[in-house]
């Protein structure tokens, strides 16, 4: 199975966001140990940092991070994505890259806490 993993997941884990991180963490185990195929957007990597620089040592993050990158698959992102995300009716231009990703990739699912701007694909699966 393939799954994309929005951004907010990795930083409940990063920061012990409770109750979240718990789910979290569970969804990065089954990738890190195979049993899922995970994907991640180029910008989740700097989002990332950004966020937790804060919280975090840099030295302590860019473990994370590099741990990140051998555990997921960094999506493409290109004019094709671009393209798909413009055609979208998701108010978060980020978001609407993010679903262009997945679908680019054949994710499955794509996993957030953030319903909002994800509402529309919610109870109908990853494909509208």
């Amino acid at each position: 199975m393939k799954i994309f993993v929005d951004t907010n997941i990795f930083i409940d884990i990063l920061l012990g966001r409770e109750p979240f991180v718990g789910h979290s963490a569970l969804v990065y185990k089954l990738c890190e140990n195979g049993l899922i195929e995970g994907y991640i957007a180029p910008i989740t990597v700097n989002n990332i940092h950004y966020i937790c620089r804060k919280v975090h040592n840099t030295t302590a993050i860019k473990a994370f991070l590099h741990k990140v990158s051998k555990d997921f698959t960094i999506a493409p992102m290109d004019s094709i994505t671009i393209e798909k995300a413009n055609s979208l009716s998701i108010g978060d231009y980020e978001d609407a890259l993010q679903y262009a990703m997945a679908l680019q990739v054949g994710a499955e699912c794509l996993v957030t806490r953030n319903t909002k701007d994800f509402k529309h694909i919610a109870h109908k699966g990853l494909y509208p």
